[in-house]
């Protein structure tokens, strides 16, 4: 019955946004993303499917604390420390930049959102934030990437690329798997930064523990001094207790 309804309604509108609705659409026979109601679509690897909503629990961690607050502080820059021109230069790059959405639909970010985007990461990383978009090329992705497990909370990172200056090679990981888990991308934390220009082999600090015969996964890709992220490559590793 919902459904029906939906199409009725997007029907109507000429497939324009609906007020109201917090779902991000796909054509008909498409597929859904987000909130409708009191239901959320999402996809995994059965393929689409909906679900109840639930509010979910906020713990508030050191790491979202962080998060916020560096998101916070480069909302307040684009407002006291950037003039009309530099926000003219990222509105500009904005306009003729675009990103994939959780979709895969082509989406145009703010000038504010690429702002705000690119110097996050920096504060994150403990690089040097920027002001203008003046150089904002998405960095080549790693040729190869490995990991072991040196330790219950440790991996030594080993990928092919000099890094060039000021740039830090980013790592996520899935947190403890079995043998027959392989977690997506969506599915997996941000385990951290290295330092910058840091050389192969980097010997990186998860957020967990594994225990002995468990895997991890990770997806590691190069991160610019202007905050752009390249593509992504993949590894994991089993963890063997001495």
């Amino acid at each position: 019955m919902l459904w029906t309804l939906f199409l009725l309604l997007w029907a109507c509108t000429g497939g324009r946004a609906i007020a109201g609705l917090r779902a991000t659409i796909s054509p008909i026979f498409g597929e859904m993303r987000g909130k409708l109601g009191g239901n959320v679509f999402s996809r995994n690897k059965g393929g689409p499917y909906v679900r109840m909503h639930a509010i979910p629990t906020n713990p508030n961690s050191t790491r979202q604390q962080a998060t916020r607050a560096w998101l916070a502080t480069c909302a307040a820059q684009w407002k006291t420390v950037l003039g009309d021109t530099e926000r003219g230069q990222w509105n500009e790059f904005a306009e003729t930049h675009s990103v994939l959405n959780s979709l895969g639909q082509t989406i145009f970010l703010t000038g504010l959102d690429w702002f705000c985007k690119c110097n996050s990461r920096l504060l994150d990383a403990g690089g040097t934030p920027i002001t203008e978009p003046t150089d904002l090329a998405v960095p080549e992705a790693p040729l190869t990437l490995g990991i072991a497990v040196a330790s219950a909370t440790t991996l030594t990172v080993t990928y092919t690329a000099a890094l060039p200056a000021d740039h830090f090679f980013v790592l996520w990981g899935s947190g403890p798997i079995s043998a027959g888990q392989n977690p997506n991308f969506r599915q997996c934390r941000l385990i951290g930064y290295s330092p910058a220009d840091q050389e192969s082999p980097w010997t990186a600090t998860m957020p967990w523990t594994l225990a002995d015969g468990q895997d991890v996964k990770v997806y590691g890709a190069i991160m610019s001094a202007e905050g752009r992220v390249s593509a992504m490559l993949d590894a994991r590793a089993t963890y063997t207790a001495a």
